[in-house]
């Protein structure tokens, strides 16, 4: 996949500074203004409102798949918010009213982050009297850069998407995301109650979230984030086994041979499922069955790729300040998904049946 996607010294700014984001020494706020200033938080928008119409027309599907995978071998959390700021505009696209579209393509133009918080735990989020939104969601990403945020509330019949201002940074706690990867994406908590729900925050009707193929088909842009941080991991290692002077040893070729066709093949993977979503040509439970076919092959073939990363890069890749042990430990956590076997049965239900 194309690095020319993103200029030179754009990608070498964002390599630069994650080092910085994997330490938890500051937030993403300076590469996100880098892809406002190149003009990539507005790509998403339609053409008619100065975007591009990346990632949420069928013209812009290879555009934003190029993207992600460049984006995710430069800095995996980085793409991670990027990429819920393109979902968020797809689903306003999608299921918003005219007021809605308005509200939220002129609050990108404004320099607006999107994201999408769905996650729980022991507080789940729900719409209560007065139309007031009660409980937490866990696991939101890019907390103190996202402005606007789609957060999903319960209801008596189902599920409702709400437009939520995300700027309060009273109502974020970050501490709670305390593991060994994706420090950057600045997750954790965000405390919804009190935030208004009514007819004009609601995107959708009851349960639109999950209309196919975009609901369970948009893991490809989560596929096209994997493929490039594989891609850039292959390509690194090869770089260490040249300084290392082994690049002649039948083993050592053998593995890079290997790393290549797991890389090659999450590539190919992310954009079958990309197009099978993205352009009108397959019915939904085709392209949903592509693309979570798509998150298991790459899954499996990025498992069999760190494995192989680690055993030729040995004991310099936990050393911090490696770019291919970061890397490695924001690929092995960002590949968790809720229900992956669950996620496997859809496909295979659906693949049998089209």
């Amino acid at each position: 996949m194309p690095e020319t996607i993103l200029a030179d010294d754009l990608l070498a700014a964002i390599r630069a500074g994650d080092e910085a984001l994997d330490r938890g020494l500051r937030g993403p706020a300076i590469e996100l203004a880098l892809l406002a200033d190149a003009g990539l938080l507005l790509a998403p928008l339609p053409v008619g409102r100065g975007g591009r119409g990346w990632g949420t027309s069928a013209a812009g599907a290879e555009p934003m798949l190029a993207l992600l995978a460049t984006l995710g071998g430069a800095s995996l959390p980085l793409a991670r918010i990027y990429e819920g700021h393109v979902n968020a505009i797809k689903l306003v696209l999608r299921h918003g009213d005219r007021d809605q579209q308005d509200r939220v393509c002129d609050a990108v133009a404004a320099g607006a982050i999107l994201g999408v918080w769905g996650a729980e735990r022991d507080r789940p989020v729900s719409i209560g009297a007065g139309g007031l939104l009660t409980g937490v969601k866990t696991f939101a990403s890019g907390l103190g850069d996202v402005t606007l945020a789609i957060v999903t509330a319960r209801v008596a019949d189902g599920l409702r998407m709400v437009l939520t201002d995300a700027t309060d940074p009273a109502r974020g706690e970050i501490l709670d995301w305390d593991v060994d990867g994706m420090v950057g994406s600045q997750s954790g908590r965000f405390e919804c109650t009190g935030l208004p729900a009514g007819p004009a925050d609601c995107l959708g009707a009851v349960d639109a979230l999950f209309i196919e193929p975009d609901f369970n088909g948009g893991v490809w842009r989560l596929c096209a984030c994997y493929a490039g941080a594989m891609e850039r991991l292959a390509r690194l290692t090869s770089r260490q086994v040249d300084r290392t002077g082994s690049r002649g040893d039948p083993l050592a070729a053998h593995r890079l041979g290997h790393l290549a066709i797991e890389a090659k093949g999450a590539a190919l993977w992310a954009r079958a499922a990309c197009l099978a979503v993205e352009t009108p040509q397959a019915p939904p439970g085709e392209a949903v069955a592509t693309t979570l076919f798509a998150r298991e092959a790459i899954e499996q073939a990025a498992t069999r790729m760190l494995a192989l990363v680690e055993r030729i890069n040995g004991t310099a890749m936990h050393r911090r300040g490696s770019e291919i042990g970061r890397l490695s430990r924001d690929l092995r956590l960002y590949l968790r998904q809720a229900d992956l076997d669950g996620k496997l049965r859809v496909a295979t239900a659906d693949w049998f049946v089209v």
